[in-house]
């Protein structure tokens, strides 16, 4: 019998609340919403499948708050194949940026949008993705000790704090907290 990773388990993934975490997360699913919306169009011109799209643009859109209180302890429970799909999409945007011959129309597509309607550009959507991937990827057992501190009891207690502790310190190395 095959022994499963950790990887192959739903697993719980402590979200940030600040409004700019939040203003990131609705800039990519909404990019990844309109590259979804083309690949139902044109199944052949968007490297990933359509459904591809909207599973990592529907979780990403999950991310978001509006409660940004800094108390505001929020977890996502993510299950393997919609991480799978975020990195996915991630690496098809990395193709458009490049502009690699299949990539193309993704690239035409998304360059418009980001430049007229969110004053950006296809590798600072790339940067933001990377910075919620870091969030979304983390997968420490930290994470399970805090969710299931909150479950079950609703306080975070020592233990809880510890491990709020660890997640915080690995958001700071990758960029995310302050």
């Amino acid at each position: 019998m095959k022994r499963s990773t950790s990887s192959e388990y739903d697993r719980p993934v402590l979200l940030p609340s600040e409004a700019g975490w939040s203003a990131d997360v609705r800039l990519v699913s909404r990019v990844l919403e309109i590259a979804q919306a083309a690949a139902e169009n044109y199944p052949d011109d968007f490297i990933e499948p359509s459904v591809t799209w909207q599973i990592a643009s529907e979780a990403i859109g999950d991310c978001a708050t509006t409660d940004n209180r800094p108390e505001n302890v929020r977890i996502l429970i993510l299950q393997p194949h919609v991480l799978k799909a975020v990195w996915a999409c991630h690496q098809a945007l990395g193709r458009a940026l490049h502009r690699d011959d299949d990539a193309e129309r993704l690239a035409d597509l998304l360059t418009p949008y980001l430049h007229m309607v969110r004053e950006t550009d296809l590798r600072s959507t790339i940067d933001t993705l990377e910075r919620v991937l870091a969030v979304v990827a983390l997968d420490l057992p930290a994470a399970r000790t805090l969710a299931t501190r909150i479950a079950l009891s609703g306080n975070l207690g020592d233990t809880g704090r510890a491990a709020l502790d660890e997640i915080l310190a690995a958001w700071r190395r990758a960029g995310i907290a302050a």
